[in-house]
């Protein structure tokens, strides 16, 4: 192993296809194991190996490299699993927001349909791809893969729509809240 990597550190990068080759089996069940949406999965043994790629001068020569490229494969998995924890409890912190605010408005008998109504018109000023994405998404309950498909992008690209989509909606809102 220490003559691949060194040839891999030499310039000889199309050698780090024999490391796929040898470990993505090992990663992959790892990951597998972690997050059970097999797309995410996939798409986290490419992060993987390419962040053991960069590592590579950091690699102890002599050691036994499956151990390493587990580790990482680790790693990456459990910061993954923290920003969809942040991303999840973002969203229950601004529902909680919203309904707090809600109830403590003087329409409190018709604040659901005073927000139903102010969503729909928050979205229908949503830019059309992203409105497709919201809709998509909380409408149709389709992941992020589905809508990554229909909408020809990828999904970190899905996921950043959804994310501005988001944020103007959570801005209009707030706006048409205020309103009398």
């Amino acid at each position: 192993m220490d003559e691949l990597i060194s040839l891999i550190l030499d310039g000889r990068v199309e050698w780090y296809e024999e490391i796929i080759r040898r470990y993505q089996h090992d990663v992959l069940q790892i990951v597998g194991t972690l997050l059970p949406d097999r797309s995410q999965a996939e798409e986290l043994v490419q992060d993987v190996f390419v962040k053991a790629y960069f590592a590579l001068p950091r690699f102890q020569r002599g050691s036994d490299f499956g151990p390493w490229i587990r580790t990482i494969a680790r790693n990456t998995v459990r910061e993954e699993l923290r920003k969809q924890w942040r991303y999840d409890r973002r969203l229950r912190t601004y529902h909680e927001m919203l309904t707090a605010r809600l109830a403590d408005d003087r329409r409190a008998a018709t604040d659901e349909s005073i927000l139903m109504d102010g969503l729909e018109k928050c979205l229908n000023r949503l830019p059309k791809r992203e409105a497709t994405a919201v809709r998509m998404r909380y409408r149709e309950d389709r992941t992020f893969e589905e809508i990554a498909v229909v909408l020809g992008n990828s999904i970190g690209t899905i996921r950043n729509l959804l994310c501005r989509a988001r944020s103007r909606l959570r801005e209009c809102l707030e706006r048409e809240m205020r309103r009398p």
